[in-house]
C-alpha cells in the first residue's frame, strides 16, 4: 500500500504547539499511524460541508485535513466543542 506524507499548514502547526505536550504526542502518533497508511479509511470522516475535507478524532480533539495526491494537508487541530464537527 502506498504511503502518504503529512504536511501541516502554518496555522495548524501553531494550534498543535499550543496544546499540552501529552496531547501533542497523542495527535502526532495518530497522524503517523493513520495518515501514512490510508487516510481515506483511517478514522477519517468525510465532512459534507467541506467538499474535500476530512476529520480525524483524537480523544477530545479533532484534526481537519484534505488530501492532494499522496500528501495529507492538515488544516487545523482543535478541541472538540459543541460547534466543532
Amino acid at each position: 500500500m502506498a504511503k502518504f506524507e503529512a504536511e501541516f499548514k502554518k496555522s495548524a502547526l501553531k494550534q498543535l504547539r499550543s496544546l499540552p505536550n501529552n496531547i501533542q504526542k497523542l495527535v502526532l502518533n495518530s497522524i503517523t499511524n493513520h495518515f501514512t497508511v490510508n487516510p481515506y479509511i483511517a478514522d477519517g470522516k468525510h465532512i459534507k460541508k467541506l467538499s474535500d475535507g476530512y476529520r480525524l478524532r483524537v480523544g477530545d480533539y479533532r484534526v481537519f485535513y484534505y488530501i492532494e495526491s499522496k500528501v495529507v494537508i492538515i488544516t487545523s487541530v482543535v478541541r472538540r466543542t459543541s460547534t466543532t464537527y
